[in-house]
This record gives structure tokens, sequence and C-alpha cells, in this order.
């Protein structure tokens, strides 16, 4: 094994200049989730060109591609994320879109690259038992909720964020490992992260004039006022282990300021650490809003769309990780075990299959903001690379003993409770207080 290890960081060393390229392409032609036509096109071509079989437009802009050894094992998929944030004022951004990598997705899907070129070139598959995918996904950040909804509404989603939209399509249905690096300022990996969903919630009320007849309006400004009042009163109802975190944002407050606002739209975010955490945070986010149309004799209409499970790592691929990682920078210092309170899609995937979201250095900054960039990018690029393509090695080389006793490890959900609890999770609510019913 240590004599293809060493022919893999060799390669990738060698296709540097290309890795770079890849980078730099995606970098400065940044593209928003279910947008990512140039980066899929710039991925596609390059699996096609190492003579890998190619499966495109999945998810809209997801391409997978598969090195098969043509021996029985298991199926270890790497996967690299593409999609851009909007982020106006970056350096980097998009004049038009106001799109940038503000999370260091470009080095992912480089990273990715160079797993696939270091993969093929050493000829790996020769001593290897299984196959590893290569899959590209879209649409991680979740941004562009109305644009989602849209896409939603013509057929074209089921689900907002990328690889929940994956899994539904199958393209995880063969996967039994799976594994990415995130670019970062430093490198660990979390044991695990906050899921949530999102809530589209309209209360409905009654115009009036705002001077003259208030009395006669339903103000539904006021609903959503009290229903955000009483949800901050719900804080001190959740378990502190649980981690739930509920935020969102007015989207629309009124048509005009001395009319009764008659229609109020807001979107909450509601997360926690478990599925059963945000369930009970969404059940009561509920109740509140329920109580403020009933207080007001109003109405409110309440949408969830489904976003991210919560996530949690596999300590097993940590460690095999930590030792790749170990053997090409011994300086570096690898953590684990921290929960961090944002989300990734990458939890879907973790509730049904053994996964590694490990962060590797060479960015700068703070994620999602205006200084987050690349100062060292043969740590975010290269490195990645090599890491992802000697973590494959690991699990599959020879009979794949590592990988088939990975592969055997619980997850917390079944295939089947994660679809279900997706579909559940889907429900819309509404509830109706108004005297003349009307809405």
């Amino acid at each position: 094994m240590l004599n293809l290890k060493n022919q893999i960081r060799a390669a990738v060393a060698a296709s540097r200049a290309r890795i770079m390229t890849i980078a730099e392409q995606i970098l400065h032609h940044p593209e928003l989730g279910y947008r990512e036509f140039q980066a899929s096109r710039l991925m596609r071509d390059l699996f096609g060109e190492l003579g890998l079989p190619v499966q495109e437009n999945l998810a809209i802009t997801d391409c997978r591609a598969v090195l098969d050894s043509g021996r029985p094992g298991p199926t270890v998929a790497l996967l690299g994320e593409f999609d851009a944030l909007p982020v106006p004022a970056h350096p980097l951004a998009d004049p038009a879109t106001g799109a940038a990598h503000a999370c260091g997705h470009h080095a992912q899907s480089a990273a990715l690259a160079g797993a696939a070129i270091a993969l093929t070139a050493t000829k790996a598959r020769e001593k290897l038992s299984g196959k590893i995918v290569f899959i590209t996904c879209p649409a991680e950040e979740f941004q562009g909720l109305d644009f989602c909804r849209k896409l939603i509404a013509e057929k074209k989603l089921v689900y907002c964020g990328g690889k929940a939209e994956l899994i539904r399509l199958g393209v995880f249905d063969d996967v039994d490992i799976a594994m990415m690096i995130h670019g970062g300022c430093e490198h660990f990996s979390p044991a695990s992260f906050n899921g949530f969903v999102m809530k589209k919630i309209v209360f409905t009320g009654k115009a009036s004039h705002a001077g003259l007849k208030p009395q006669l309006g339903i103000n539904a400004l006021s609903m959503a006022r009290q229903a955000l009042s009483l949800i901050d009163a719900q804080r001190d109802t959740f378990e502190d282990q649980d981690s739930v975190r509920i935020h969102g944002i007015i989207t629309h407050g009124g048509a005009a300021v001395n009319v009764v606002p008659d229609r109020v739209e807001l979107e909450l975010q509601i997360r926690g650490k478990t599925p059963a955490a945000i369930r009970d945070a969404a059940e009561k986010v509920e109740r509140c809003l329920q109580a403020a149309a009933m207080a007001f004799a109003g109405a409110v209409q309440v949408e969830t769309l489904p976003g991210y499970m919560p996530f949690k790592s596999c300590p097993e691929l940590e460690q095999l990780h930590a030792a790749n990682l170990k053997s090409i920078a011994p300086e570096v210092t690898f953590s684990t075990g921290t929960h961090r309170g944002s989300s990734t899609d990458m939890g879907d995937v973790s509730m049904i299959i053994p996964s590694l979201h490990a962060y590797n250095g060479g960015f700068t900054g703070t994620p999602h903001g205006t200084d987050f960039l690349v100062t060292d990018p043969d740590q975010a690029y290269v490195q990645a690379a090599a890491l992802l393509a000697l973590n494959a090695v690991d699990l599959l080389f020879g009979d794949a003993a590592t990988g088939k006793r990975i592969a055997a490890l619980p997850t917390p959900l079944r295939r089947e409770e994660y679809r279900q609890l997706m579909l559940e999770t889907s429900r819309p609510a509404e509830w109706n207080y108004r005297k003349d019913k009307a809405v």
C-alpha cells in the first residue's frame, strides 16, 4: 500500500498546475446553487478525459463518475461542492450576480479533480477492490429560497438541499462510505453539525385605514411581532445539549405605512442537533404562530421545507484521515470532537452512510465573509486532493477489509427511515381564525 500511496502523492504533485487551473476557473466564475453550469461542465469534461463513465444533469447540475476496480467491494464516494454564495462586497464577487466563493467550495472541486487525476494516473484500480465514485454536489448553501421554490413548483426538484435531492434521485443508493474535505483556516473534523428546517410563513389579516379606522383592520404585522415574541420566550424550554437555534427575517412587512398590513411574510430557520430536537422546536414554533393568529382573529399559513439533517461524523474515518494528514504534514495539528451550530447537507448523507466532513487549511478570514480568501493554495487544493485519494486507497486496498468494516457500521437512520422523515417534514399547515374565513 505504501508504494501506491507514494505514487498517488507524486501524481498529485505532478498535476499541481491542472488542479490550480480548475480551482481558479471556478473561483473566478462563481455560480449560485442549481446554476453551477460552467463548473459542472468543467468537471464533467475532466472525468470524460480521464476515461471515467459519467452520468450528468443529476439534480440539474450534478455529475457522477465511476472508477471501478472490477472486483467486489464497497463503493466509496468522494464529494466536492461547487456552488457560491451571494456576497456582493467580496473582492472576487461576480458583478452581475453578487456571487462569490466565500465558503471555499471551489477548493473542494479542485481537490475532487486532483484525486480523480491521481487515482487514474497511477492505475490504482488494479490494486483496489470495489468502486470509487466522484460526485459533484450542487446547492449546498441553501440560498435563493424563492428560486428553489420555483424549481420545485416546476417539478424540477423536490428538495432545496443538493445532497438531499441527490439521495432522492438514487445517486447514493450504491454508496457505502462518503468523504469530503472542506476548505478552512484550520485542520479539523467536527463530530456533528446542526440540522434545520425552513418555514415560509404568511400571516393574513384585513386592511383598513391606519389612522381613520384601524379598529376595522386585522393587523398581520402585529401577529408576526407577537409570534416572534412568543418564539423568543420558548428559548428556556430547549435542552442545552440540543443546540437549538431559531432565526429568521420578515420578507414582506406591509404595503403602505398608512394601511393596516393585511399580509406579512416571514422566513424562519429552525436548527437542532438531532432530528428529534428539530421536530420539537418546529412544533413549538408552529404553536406560537397559531397562537398569534388566534389572538388577533387572523390567519396564518405555514410551508415547511426540509433543510438539512444533522451531521454525525464517523470516528473511524476521522482516524484514517488524521493518519494520512500526519504522513503529508507532520507539523499540522488535527482536532476532532467539536459540535458546530451551523449546518451542511452532508448531514443528510451521514444519516444513512458512514461519512467524513473534514476541514483542511489554506484559507484566512471569516467563512461567508468578504475576507474569506485562499492564502495557501497548495494546502487548500493540492493537499486536499492527495488526502481524498489516500483515504480512498486505505478503504479499498487489497480486498477492501477496512472499507468493508467501516461500511458495516450502524448509521443514525436506515435509508427508508430517512426518506419517510423527509416526506413528513414537508407537510403544510394553516390556521384561520377570521370570522369571515377569508384569506
